[in-house]
């Protein structure tokens, strides 16, 4: 953010990805990445309800929390879809949509 911040350009742009700093950070960090990322995003979020961290350990997206920083945020771009597991990609992937609709509607 310091980068975007300091370059202050309308054409560098974040995009907020709802499992990556979950995925590297406690929970605190991980969603004042994704806030602070939230103000600077223009088109573009990545949603997903879980990652693996770096051990290999799954980590869960607080999907209300996190889409409440969206709204908060005013943000109008695409949420696109993001499932990254193993096995039947096609239920989980529906669920997490409808998951979606709800928490924006």
């Amino acid at each position: 953010m310091q980068v975007i911040e300091k370059v202050n350009s309308p054409w560098l742009r974040a995009l907020p990805d709802f499992g990556n700093s979950l995925a590297a950070h406690d929970e605190t960090f991980a969603y004042g990445a994704i806030d602070a990322m939230f103000a600077h995003a223009y088109g573009i979020c990545h949603v997903k309800d879980g990652e693996l961290n770096e051990q290999g350990k799954a980590v869960h997206v607080d999907l209300a929390r996190t889409f409440a920083i969206l709204k908060r945020h005013a943000y109008k771009g695409y949420c696109s879809i993001e499932y990254d597991a193993p096995g039947d990609p096609y239920k989980p992937t529906t669920e997490l949509v409808e998951q979606t609709i709800r928490f924006l509607s």
